[in-house]
């Protein structure tokens, strides 16, 4: 009795001793300077706290009659933390007071056995300032020291098996959420499916209405701009041969003989230069070879003139080409403005020689350039019919580049459209099957509409669209051109339009290239009669 009555005295004064303050209770803080007094370097303020949590009621601070339990607690961890900190080191093989994660849930997993807490685990780690980053002993002393009683692991298997069942239900709720809002989803999606369904349709009437309302204006538009051109081509033709009449009277009266003339001085010119070189000869006196060097260059002049006059009558490229050259070297004053004249009538031959080639190649770019510098020269009226040849030349090949961007431009799904036909109408597989004798194929291999699904369906350099696009007239034969023109006769574009838009382009383009074959052929057949 005596010895229990020494010890709640003994307890009394040390709790006493420590409580500065008179508050009647010891904070962790206190507890720990108490300890550390007892036990030599005492344990950390995480350690301490952790034992209040264990002895004492409040949890947060020490009365006097739990002052007992909690040094026993303390103690207990304080031999504890020896023990732990040498297995520690010994985990710790590179000396630098921390081991890796999983080191460390190892170690503790090893101390707590069967009681150790996944979830505590899991818990420390998403808490750590730096996830994965090596672990110190500081940071799991206190879970060392704690280890979990039966009580623990059943009241935290039952906390788990709650979050489990809440989890499955929360799981099985959102389940039926999700099928009802996917049922749901569905639904409007079938709606609206059919909705854009129905306005897709309409849309693409609209569009094709549209498009076509386009076409025909651009083409009406077109054709006034051609008809316009064609009136102005006629005007400045009449104009070009009125100008040719005057031109040509004027001509007759200015340069009537001018060939003889010109011949005439050039006999002069040898005659005196033959005396001059008597002269040297005989070692006549200066003054008379002054004045026959003087006379043999005023004839060398005349005869310049002359020929310049012989060149703009005969209206020769060469001619006037050398002569226009001489003239300019001998520095003479164009006096009768037959220099200014010569230039105009050679710069009118090498632009006719321009779009004349430029006809002959076909090429738009060319073509174009060609016409350009007619109008920019002001050689409209000279070379009037040259230039409404060209120009109707010129209507062909925009026509022939309008129809390749339209197929350029074809959409895949028109393209597909075509392809997807199982038994197509008559006027589909007749268009299909003048556009592939254009492109190379015989008859024979688009009898069979599957065969023409196959070569439509092609892609890279062997696709439909690129093959039309890279086609050029002059390489189609005239027989198989022939037997497609024959197929398309059948039907006009409107008829061919009103069953498929992707078949009604092809229509369009096979149709330009027989057109623009047959040009080609007919231009030929005409040269080669000139040539007879």
């Amino acid at each position: 009795m005596g010895g229990l009555l020494d010890e709640r005295v003994v307890l009394e004064t040390i709790f006493n001793n420590y409580d500065t303050d008179g508050k009647g209770n010891l904070s962790p803080i206190q507890m720990q300077i108490l300890h550390g007094d007892l036990r030599m370097g005492g344990i950390s303020l995480p350690q301490v706290m952790e034992s209040m949590k264990y002895a004492c009621i409040h949890g947060s601070y020490c009365e006097p009659s739990e002052l007992y339990n909690l040094l026993q607690e303390m103690d207990r961890r304080f031999f504890l933390i020896q023990d732990f900190r040498w297995e520690f080191s010994m985990i710790d093989v590179n000396h630098k007071d921390t081991i890796s994660q999983d080191e460390a849930q190892w170690f503790v997993q090893t101390v707590h056995g069967r009681h150790f807490s996944k979830k505590k685990w899991d818990e420390f780690v998403k808490c750590r300032p730096v996830p994965g980053s090596p672990v110190a002993f500081a940071e799991i002393e206190v879970m060392l020291c704690n280890i979990p009683n039966r009580l623990d692991l059943q009241s935290e298997k039952m906390e788990e098996e709650k979050e489990r069942e809440d989890r499955m239900r929360r799981e099985r709720l959102a389940e039926e959420e999700v099928a009802r809002l996917k049922k749901k989803r569905d639904e409007e999606r079938r709606r609206q499916d059919e909705e854009q369904k129905r306005n897709e349709e309409l849309r693409r009437k609209r569009q094709l209405e549209d498009e076509e309302r386009r076409k025909q204006e651009e083409e009406e538009r077109r054709r006034r701009e051609e008809e316009e051109e064609s009136e102005r081509l006629r005007e400045l033709e009449k104009k070009q041969r009125e100008e040719e009449e005057r031109r040509r009277k004027e001509e007759e009266e200015l340069y009537k003989d001018v060939e003889k003339l010109a011949k005439d001085a050039e006999e002069k010119e040898k005659k005196t230069k033959e005396e001059l070189d008597k002269l040297k000869n005989k070692g006549g006196s200066e003054e008379e070879a002054k004045r026959l060097r003087k006379r043999l260059q005023d004839e060398r002049h005349r005869k310049l003139r002359y020929n310049l006059k012989v060149a703009i009558k005969s209206r020769d490229r060469y001619q006037l080409d050398y002569n226009i050259t001489e003239f300019k070297k001998e520095k003479l004053e164009d006096t009768d403005m037959d220099l200014v004249k010569a230039e105009k009538i050679l710069k009118e031959l090498l632009v006719r020689d321009d779009l004349k080639r430029a006809m002959t190649k076909r090429e738009l770019e060319e073509l174009e350039k060609a016409i350009n510098a007619i109008k920019k020269h002001g050689l409209e009226v000279p070379l009037a019919k040259e230039l409404g040849e060209a120009s109707k030349l010129l209507t062909r090949l925009k026509r022939l580049e309008r129809i390749r961007h339209e197929i350029l431009e074809l959409k895949q799904a028109t393209v597909a459209e075509i392809r997807s036909y199982q038994n197509p109408p008559a006027v589909v597989h007749k268009v299909m099957t003048a556009t592939f004798l254009l492109l190379g194929h015989q008859e024979k291999e688009t009898k069979i509409w599957k065969s023409v699904q196959a070569l439509v369906g092609k892609t890279g350099k062997e696709s439909l669209k690129r093959r039309c696009i890279e086609c050029k007239p002059e390489k189609i034969p005239v027989a198989p051109a022939k037997r497609a023109k024959a197929l398309l006769e059948e039907f006009d574009l409107e008829e061919v339009r009103d069953v498929s838009a992707g078949a009604a382009t092809f229509y369009v383009w096979a149709s330009a290239m027989i057109e623009e074959l047959e040009d080609l052929t007919a231009q030929k057949e005409e040269a080669k009669a000139k040539a007879s």
